[in-house]
C-alpha cells in the first residue's frame, strides 16, 4: 500500500511530503515544567517535616554519640524509620542487602513504621552505618534541604512521562484552537469508550454529530530505540482495525529521534493515512478534518 494522503495535505509527491515532515520536526518539547515538578517535590518533603526535625538532631552531635542517638530515636519515635530509605533515594520501605564476608548473607531491612525491639533498632542502625547514612549526618547541616535535593533527583525519573503529557497537552491546545469553528464537532480526550489497547484509551477522539469519526494519537521521541518502532507497528495495526468501522486515524508524532529513523518513517507513511508532525498539524489539521467530515462515503481513495 502506498502513501495515498499526501495530496490532501497539499503536497505533490511522497518525497516532498516526507522531506517536509523531517525538516519541520520539533527539536525539543521541553518546557519550564518539564525538568522538575516542584509542587510534588515540596509536598513529598513536607509530609515528613516532623520526622526530619527529629533526625536533624544527628547533624548537631559528635560522631561517637551518633549511633546510640539514632537507636534511641528509632525506639522512641518509630515514625522516623520510614524516612531512612529516602536518604539514599529509595522509595521502597523494604530493602534487600547482600553482605559478603566469608560467605554471602542475604538480609532484608524493613523500614515500615512500627514499634521496634532494641535488637531491631540495632539492625537498622547497622544498616545506616554500613550504607553511609551515619557519615552523611556529619556532612550536612540541614536534612530538609538535603531531602529536597534527593526528591529533585528522584523526580527526574518522571520526565519521560512528563514529556509525553506535555506533547499531548500541546496537541490538545492545537486541536481546540484550530477546530473550534467546526459546527457539531466535539473533541474528547482520553476517551474511555475507544480503547487503543487493553490499558490505553485513545488520546483524542473527534466526534461529529455524535458519531466518532477520527482517532488521534500523539507521541514525542527525543531518542531512538525500540519504543517508537513498536508504537509505529501498533498504529499500523490500529488503522486497519478502525478502517472497518469507517473511522479515520491520525498520528501526530514529533521529536528529533525521527531524523535518525527515516526508514521507519518511510514505512509508516506507506501504511498510515495521516502521519503528521506538530508543525504540519498546525498548518493543515483544520482543512484535513473538514475534508474527512465532508467525505460522506468515508472513501479512502485519493
Amino acid at each position: 500500500m502506498k502513501l495515498v494522503r499526501y495530496q490532501l495535505l497539499g503536497f505533490n509527491t511522497e518525497e516532498e511530503y516526507l522531506k517536509h515532515f523531517l525538516d519541520t520536526l520539533l527539536e525539543t518539547n521541553w518546557t519550564y515544567e518539564y525538568f522538575v515538578d516542584w509542587d510534588k517535590v515540596r509536598s513529598n518533603v513536607k509530609s515528613y517535616v516532623k520526622e526530619i526535625c527529629l533526625l536533624n538532631a544527628l547533624t548537631k552531635i559528635e560522631k561517637e554519640k551518633r549511633e546510640s542517638e539514632l537507636k534511641d530515636i528509632f525506639l522512641r519515635y518509630p515514625e522516623t524509620i520510614k524516612v531512612i530509605p529516602l536518604l539514599i533515594a529509595v522509595r521502597e520501605n523494604s530493602i534487600p542487602i547482600l553482605e559478603i564476608s566469608e560467605k554471602a548473607i542475604y538480609k532484608v531491612f524493613d523500614f515500615k513504621e512500627r514499634k521496634l525491639s532494641p535488637k531491631e533498632a540495632e539492625e537498622l542502625v547497622h544498616f545506616c552505618r554500613n550504607i553511609g547514612i551515619l557519615d552523611l549526618f556529619a556532612e550536612i547541616s540541614d536534612l530538609y534541604a538535603y531531602l529536597l535535593g534527593v526528591e529533585v533527583g528522584l523526580d527526574t525519573n518522571a520526565r519521560k512521562n512528563r514529556s509525553g503529557k506535555i506533547f499531548e497537552n500541546l496537541v490538545e491546545l492545537l486541536l481546540n484552537r484550530k477546530l473550534a469553528g467546526i459546527k457539531d464537532l466535539r473533541i474528547k480526550k482520553n476517551d474511555k469508550s475507544v480503547k487503543i489497547s487493553r490499558s490505553k484509551n485513545a488520546d483524542f477522539v473527534i466526534y461529529y454529530k455524535g458519531e466518532p469519526k477520527v482517532i488521534i494519537e500523539c507521541s514525542f521521541y527525543s531518542e531512538t530505540g525500540s519504543k517508537p518502532i513498536e508504537t509505529a507497528n501498533s498504529y499500523i495495526d490500529l488503522q486497519k482495525k478502525i478502517q472497518q468501522k469507517n473511522i479515520y486515524f491520525i498520528w501526530i508524532t514529533d521529536g528529533r529521534a525521527w531524523k535518525s529513523m527515516e526508514n521507519t518513517i518511510n514505512q509508516v507513511a506507506k501504511e498510515i493515512d495521516f502521519l503528521l508532525n506538530y508543525n504540519i498539524a498546525s498548518e493543515k489539521i483544520d482543512k484535513l478534518i473538514e475534508h474527512i467530515l465532508s467525505d460522506k462515503n468515508n472513501s479512502r481513495q485519493p
